[in-house]
C-alpha cells in the first residue's frame, strides 16, 4: 500500500512539471514574440526549451510505462499465490476431524 502512495505522489509531481513546463513555453512564445522574431539567442533558448519540455514528457510516459509494468507484476503474484494456495486446499482439504 506505501509503495502505491509512493508512485501516487510521483505521478501527481511530474504532471505538475509538465503543466509548469507547458505554462512556461506558452508564457515564453506569447511575451517574446517579437524578440523570438528578431534575435537569434532567443530562438536558440526558445527551441532548447521545447527540447527540454519534450524529453521530459518523453521520460514521464517512461515512468507511467514502468509504473504500470511493475503493478502488473505485483498483481500477477498476487494471483500467484492465490492460485497456489487453492489448489493446496484442492489436494489437501482441511479435516473436520481435527
Amino acid at each position: 500500500m506505501r509503495k502505491i502512495k509512493t508512485l501516487a505522489i510521483i505521478f501527481t509531481f511530474w504532471i505538475l512539471l509538465i503543466i509548469l513546463s507547458a505554462a512556461w513555453l506558452v508564457f515564453l512564445i506569447y511575451n517574446n514574440y517579437y524578440l523570438i522574431s528578431i534575435n537569434l539567442i532567443y530562438l536558440a533558448v526558445l527551441i532548447v526549451a521545447c527540447f527540454a519540455f519534450v524529453l521530459s514528457m518523453f521520460f514521464i510516459f517512461q515512468v507511467l510505462i514502468d509504473i504500470r509494468i511493475q503493478l502488473k507484476k505485483a498483481k500477477q503474484k498476487e494471483r500467484n499465490i492465490k492460485d497456489i494456495l487453492q489448489y493446496d486446499q484442492i489436494l489437501e482439504p482441511p479435516s473436520i476431524y481435527n
